[in-house]
């Protein structure tokens, strides 16, 4: 590899490292809120709500559409966010 494209290289992968650590601490913001969520709620059926859910996929989809992101790799992003809010939302609730 060349040495200014070494140079390039170290440049972009710092902003990438930045990126990541923004992405991370908006990740713990998210979650800290569902932990207020989970807080509202005493039974165990309260927690999945499938048309919450189909919304939130459904808007996500359209605004990684926009962003020119691969949809599929938000929704299964956020599905993954979900699913993770759900098993936080329930360890919460039985405790």
């Amino acid at each position: 590899m060349k040495k200014d494209n070494s140079i390039k290289l170290n440049s972009i992968r710092k902003k990438i490292d930045e990126i990541d650590d923004k992405i991370l601490k908006l990740v713990a913001q998210r979650f800290n809120e569902i932990h207020k969520v989970a807080d509202l709620k005493d039974d165990p059926n309260q927690v999945v709500d499938h048309e919450r859910i189909k919304k939130i996929l459904k808007n996500i989809k359209a605004k990684a559409k926009k962003e020119k992101l691969d949809t599929e790799f938000a929704v299964r992003l956020w599905q993954l966010f979900i699913q993770e809010a759900i098993r936080m939302e329930y360890s919460k609730i039985k405790s």
